[in-house]
């Protein structure tokens, strides 16, 4: 046994003893035999256990079933259902021996008052009863203090667990200390003393209890805590890991983790810009919370291109490079973004980490460098570790004009500027300023041409990286496919470079461009041949790779025949004063000349310094990339305006126009499809203008292309893919269409700054091609423009409701005769009580509209109209417009300026076509707003037009009544109450909310009695709806 009883019977036995006992117990006995035995054995432990657990835990535990389940878990058997708790029985029977005792004996009750006799111990319960022939006689026992040992099994090495560590249970939050001697079982201690005595201990067990608990709950708090934090941080990191800069390939998880703490959470309300496009930065940014748009500036307006939300991160090159931001970050809501900035970089890396990011970041930077952009992740590895960084200072000269390029270089730090040769004739040989990230030397590596400009440090100190064509190949090894294969990505993507140089090629689509570089030939011409001569037509683009070309304008056999040297006659004239443009440099070889003053017929000697080179230079092209006979691209009879003839050996990429001509023609039926752009309009060489200022745009699916309510200044053309054409309506946005392949949206707003009416949305990848305000003010003559304006102002007729079923002819001849007029702030355009007379259209400024009911106006917009609702009956606007910008362009139109766009017999049939279409539009607003036009028209035939003097009834009070009344002018007044008019705005219509009598009762399903009386205060006239029409089912 595990137990151990330090009583004089537990002493008594010995080791030996026991163990000769349990061989007995081994062999057969039979169940009596067996009982005996472990009444015999256990009895006495058994009883020292239950006095000791009373005195320590109260009567009303039972120590048998505590030791039962206690052995059960030491064991790892299932625990019986016996309650540790003594039975309700067992209580009600030793409360009524108690009390019999006290009345046989009242001297020995507990509250007779003191006694020096000891105190009696607690009645045992039934199941721990044994013989009494078994049992030690009490004197026996009270002379041996009784110790309860800690129950815990005895595990050597294992400190010891005391029984109130384990499920007993006993819902007990204190760990008592065992002691053998109790103060309540000592013979001097009192009834009343052992009654507060259990009382303070209890009481000190409460507090210790609660103690404990307090402090577990604050425990269990902290680590709610820590885990929401430590969670909050692993979410950081894995948001930080997927910055390109920082992943798991660059930082170890520690570096990672210590950066995570440097991350500051910075808050941006809706509409702020976090960067912009252009200024230089020092910290990236991670979207925790939110949207942004991602916009660029393009024609001079920014220009959404991508939209990121929550784990997006933009800005990771600044934390390394000075380099301009690429584009501007606008928030679209309430965003939380965390911020890195470079100097807790720097502060936590060490200077190998820092290293490898830089390396990896010059990986990044090479998807902006054509020659490297097609290279696979790998293979840019390889270029970055081969990259050579070189320190310049301000005023070094890092190549000349005529330095052959062998080295292309990558600004890591400062600015470079770009001097051209004065000879060069190329479109790109102007002055230029280039910064971090950007690069020079790409065209003329692989061709080894010269550089073609002076390169100079324009900063105080230049850092840049640098690599050779050796230097490139050397990066794929010494596998020879594998230097053959690189050496001919490269040679392909600097290729595609150079063609893209071509205006027209650069705004193709990528599908198209792939297109046209395919059917690309490369072509040599020896020293002196002629690529083509001036006046031939034009058969093929040409662009330069390696060599020297020269544009000539002259005899060209004297040239081939002299190599390059032209002679003049005496008195020859080389250069007339006047001509400020000459395209030639003459140097000297022989002979002498003079300047001849023509004003005083003076000649003098000419004294300038001869050059050694005595070769005639014509304008000259060297630069890969330079390109010729482009004008092909535009017009298909095109002659060539110089003769290029070769100065050196000369290799040429060159490409037949008819695959571009057949990718134009395509575009420009699109644009033909558009009725400004139509033949009606413009010529196909005018529409072929056009088509070359289109520009590609991609748009992943679920982008928003334009967006109702926004100003913009470009149409969209639809060359791949699939969009929707969407509207806000009830506070949903509605698909109303699909547009496909050939489709346009937007065309007004390149004649006027007004809002879009609808958003498109790409529901598939899709490529469009856009045309600016811009571009077509810069192609098309002024008499053209005027045109296309007409016809736009015509367009906006089809959201009036009694002009939007007009014939275009009819259309056009009313916006001709349009009228333009220009308020300025605080001007009143149209007030309350004045007739309408005219038909208002905002072409550009904003006004402030109200009612009389209104408490504030509504602001409107360009390209919105009102007055329509009284224009025919020449009825008060009920509106005042006032003009709210500080100034405002409109156009109106009278009614005799409609009726005049119809021949002299049609007028009253256009009049009335007007008013059919007023009664239309006055159901849809009052009580039929989700039908169609063809609904509209079936049920406008079921209507009745009532016309009613001044002063008629139009019905009494508890008259029956089968219709509802709308008001079509006039004015009408029931004797209850007075209607309210208000501001209503429906797409780009503004005008007073119609009047109707009667709607509250249409839903009723039969005829209704009136509430009040209807009188026509005015002569006017009324649309009566039958309830089935106005309340269909």
């Amino acid at each position: 046994s595990s137990l151990q009883c330090p009583s004089s019977v537990g002493n008594a036995r010995s080791h030996h003893s026991r163990q000769r006992f349990w061989q007995v117990v081994v062999r057969s006995m039979t169940d009596a035999e067996w009982a005996a035995n472990m009444r015999r054995v256990l009895g006495p432990h058994l009883e020292a256990m239950n006095s000791e657990v009373q005195q320590s835990w109260g009567p009303e535990v039972d120590p048998e079933a505590m030791l039962l389940r206690w052995l059960c878990q030491r064991r790892n058997l299932e625990v019986p259902p016996v309650s540790v708790r003594r039975k309700k029985l067992d209580e009600q029977r030793t409360a009524a021996e108690e009390e019999s005792r006290e009345q046989r004996d009242p001297s020995k009750s507990s509250r007779a008052g003191p006694s020096d006799k000891p105190p009696r111990k607690p009645e045992q319960p039934l199941s721990a009863r044994l013989p009494v022939a078994h049992r030690k006689p009490c004197e026996e026992k009270e002379k041996v203090a009784v110790v309860l040992p800690p129950l815990a099994e005895e595990v050597p090495g294992k400190k010891e667990e005391t029984a109130m560590s384990l499920d007993l249970g006993v819902q007990m939050l204190e760990k008592k200390k065992w002691t053998s001697q109790l103060s309540v079982n000592l013979p001097e201690c009192k009834p009343w003393e052992r009654t507060l005595q259990t009382v303070q201990e209890r009481i000190i067990s409460d507090q210790t209890r609660h103690s404990s608990h307090s402090q577990l709950l604050k425990a269990n708090n902290q680590r709610m805590h820590d885990l929401m934090a430590y969670m909050h941080q692993d979410m950081r990191g894995q948001f930080l890991a997927k910055v390109p800069l920082l992943s798991n390939k660059v930082l170890d998880a520690k570096t990672q983790f210590r950066l995570v703490s440097f991350l500051k959470a910075e808050t941006f309300e809706r509409g702020q810009y976090i960067i912009k496009e252009g200024e230089v930065g020092d910290k990236l940014y991670i979207i925790e919370r939110g949207v942004c748009e991602v916009q660029k500036k393009l024609n001079g307006r920014e220009v959404t291109v991508g939209h990121l939300s929550k784990g997006a991160f933009f800005g990771e090159i600044a934390v390394l490079y000075d380099m301009p931001r690429t584009a501007t970050v606008r928030t679209q809501t309430a965003v939380i973004a965390l911020a890195l900035s470079r100097a807790d970089i720097v502060a936590q890396l060490t200077p190998e980490d820092l290293e490898h990011m830089k390396l990896i970041a010059r990986t990044q930077v090479f998807g902006s460098v054509p020659l490297l952009a097609d290279l696979d992740a790998e293979r840019k590895a390889k270029v970055a570790i081969a990259l050579k960084s070189q320190r310049w200072y301000r005023g070094a000269v890092l190549a000349g004009q005529n330095h052959i390029t062998s080295r292309m270089y990558i600004i890591e730090q400062g600015n470079i500027l770009l001097t051209p040769s004065k000879r060069s004739k190329s479109a790109s040989a102007q002055e230029m300023r280039l910064g971090p990230g950007q690069f020079f030397g790409m065209r003329g590596l692989l061709y080894g041409a010269p550089m073609g400009y002076t390169i100079t440090a324009d900063s105080d100190e230049v850092m840049t990286l640098s690599i050779s064509h050796e230097e490139l190949v050397n990066t794929a090894g010494e596998d020879l496919a594998e230097r053959t294969e690189l050496d001919a990505i490269l040679h392909r993507s600097i290729r595609a470079h150079l063609v893209k140089q071509i205006p027209q090629i650069q705004r193709l689509a990528e599908e198209n461009f792939q297109k046209v570089f395919m059917e690309a030939q490369e072509v040599t011409y020896k020293k002196w041949n002629v690529v083509f001569r001036r006046g031939d037509l034009l058969r093929y683009v040409y662009v330069l790779e390696t060599g020297k070309l020269s544009e000539y304008d002259g005899e060209l056999e004297q040239l081939v025949k002299t190599n390059g040297q032209v002679a003049f006659k005496k008195w020859n004239v080389l250069q007339h004063t006047s001509d400020k443009t000459s395209e030639y440099v003459y140097n000297l070889k022989s002979g002498h000349l003079a300047i001849y003053d023509d004003k005083i017929g003076e000649r003098k000697p000419f004294e300038g310094k001869v050059s050694n080179d005595a070769d005639v230079n014509c304008p000259e092209h060297v630069t890969p990339g330079d390109f010729f006979g482009a004008e092909c691209l535009s017009s298909k009879s095109a002659r060539a305006p110089y003769t290029l003839v070769a100065l050196t050996d000369v290799t040429l990429l060159q490409f037949p126009p008819s695959s571009i001509w057949a990718v134009q023609e395509e575009q420009r039926q699109f644009l033909s499809r558009i009725q400004l752009f139509s033949q009606d309009v413009l010529s196909k060489d005018e529409q072929f203008m056009l088509v070359s200022k289109l520009k590609p745009w991609n748009f992943q699916g679920g982008r928003y292309i334009i967006k109702e309510g926004e100003i913009g200044d470009m149409l969209f053309i639809i060359e791949r893919g699939v969009c929707d054409a969407c509207k806000c309506l009830n506070d949903q946005e509605v698909v109303l269409t699909q547009l496909k392949k050939g489709a346009f949206f937007g065309e007004l707003a390149v004649m006027f700054d007004m809002p879009r009416t609808a958003s498109v949305r790409a529901a598939t990848a899709v490529t469009v091609l856009s045309l600016t305000r811009e571009d077509i003010t810069t192609v098309i003559g002024e008499d053209k423009i005027s045109k296309m304006q007409i016809l736009a102002k015509a367009q906006v007729f089809g959201s009036i409701p009694i002009l939007a079923k007009l014939t275009a002819a009819a259309k056009n001849t009313i916006a001709r005769r349009l009228q333009p007029k220009t308020f300025y702030k605080g001007d009143v355009i149209i007030d309350h009580d004045q007739a309408a007379q005219r038909l208002y259209i905002i072409e550009s400024g904003s006004v402030m509209v109200k009612s009389s009911q209104d408490e504030k106006g509504q602001q409107l917009l360009a390209g919105t109209s009102f007055g329509m609702d009284m224009l025919l009956y020449e009825e008060p606007y009920e509106l005042q417009v006032t003009v709210f910008s500080d100034q405002v362009k409109t156009l109106s139109c009278t009614l005799p300026d409609i009726l005049a766009s119809a021949g002299t017999g049609e007028q009253e049939a256009l009049e009335r076509q007007m008013q059919r279409a007023l009664q239309m539009w006055l159901l849809h607003s009052v009580c039929l707003n989700g039908e169609s036009d063809k609904q509209l028209a079936n049920a406008l035939r079921k209507c009745e037009v009532l016309e009613y003097k001044q002063g008629a009834t139009v019905f009494q009070k508890e008259e029956t009544l089968t219709s509802v009344y709308i008001v079509i002018h006039g004015v009408f007044a029931p004797d209850s109450f007075k209607p309210q008019r208000r501001t209503e705005v429906r797409g780009n219509l503004v005008n007073a909310s119609p009047i109707s009598f009667g709607m509250e009762w249409a839903s009723s399903d039969g005829p209704v009695v009136a509430p009040y009386t209807l009188k026509a205060e005015t002569s006017g006239a009324l649309l009566s709806v039958p309830l089935a029409v106005a309340h269909p089912v």
